[in-house]
């Protein structure tokens, strides 16, 4: 990847692309399996999700139970790490909004991985858009010190539901970079002085919210956005034709045509 995770931003004709859960619309969601599957299509940067267990490991997740993903019921906060290696996390496939929920795992030997595992996997290959569903003590001092241990502060950044959450992040290490989804889905153009005002960089605007005069505003703040989601050649044309410098999408591969066919005919 190139140096680092905002000088993919510096280049106007770049369209910046993010792995949703990894390769989710393929392969199994939040697992190392989609996550490499990701690597090999040469994405940007994979975005994948952090809940803790019962023992505070921060481990991949989307949901607040492991229902629909795995063979098993419940909520994951009743979940060990060892009891939550038993079951197999592949019984969801397609995209995150049209799939559909499996009654036999579509792989063997599929596990929810740890935070730490991911890290080890991916780290100097692809940045992370890192979104934390659990920011209670001591998981969230956990993920700081992974995150600072393995030297992520130029490829990655935290992703978090609150502006609040800004303030418990910053005060375990000032340094992460951190973007906010609080206003994702009703974001203007005067939403963006609150970003700025909290020295943010990275920003994910709703589909919802993405216009033209968003992704000027965007430009003209300084900010690198990355755009929550587009999942069709069709989309990926009318989202980049606003604008926008970065995408995050369960179909890497059709995003990836999308800008050779472009490139191609500019």
């Amino acid at each position: 990847m190139a140096k680092t995770l905002k000088s993919l931003y510096e280049d106007p004709q770049r369209v910046v692309v993010t792995a949703h859960r990894g390769f989710s619309g393929k392969y199994p969601e939040n697992t190392l399996l989609a996550f490499a599957k990701a690597i090999e299509l040469n994405v940007d940067l994979i975005e994948f999700d952090i809940r803790g267990t019962s023992d505070h490991v921060p481990i991949i997740l989307h949901d607040e139970t492991v229902d629909r993903t795995t063979n098993g019921t419940g909520p994951l906060r009743n979940f060990t790490l060892k009891e939550l290696r038993q079951l197999n996390a592949s019984h969801y496939q397609g995209a995150h909004a049209t799939g559909q929920r499996l009654s036999e795992p579509a792989y063997s030997d599929t596990i929810i991985p740890t935070f730490e595992e991911v890290l080890q996997e991916t780290k100097g290959k692809v940045g992370l858009n890192i979104q934390l569903y659990d920011t209670v003590e001591p998981l969230l001092t956990k993920i700081c010190h992974l995150f600072h241990s393995y030297d992520l502060y130029d490829s990655s950044y935290l992703t978090v539901s609150t502006f609040q959450e800004v303030h418990q992040i910053r005060a375990i290490n000032p340094q992460i970079e951190i973007c906010v989804l609080e206003d994702q889905w009703k974001l203007t153009p005067e939403d963006l002085k609150k970003h700025v005002d909290l020295g943010l960089t990275f920003i994910q605007p709703g589909r919802q919210s993405t216009t033209p005069e968003l992704c000027q505003a965007i430009q003209e703040n300084g900010l690198c956005a990355n755009m929550f989601y587009s999942n069709t050649d069709e989309d990926n044309r009318r989202y980049i034709a606003m604008g926008l410098r970065g995408i995050l999408t369960d179909y890497p591969n059709i995003l990836i045509q999308t800008i050779k066919n472009l490139t191609t005919t500019q």
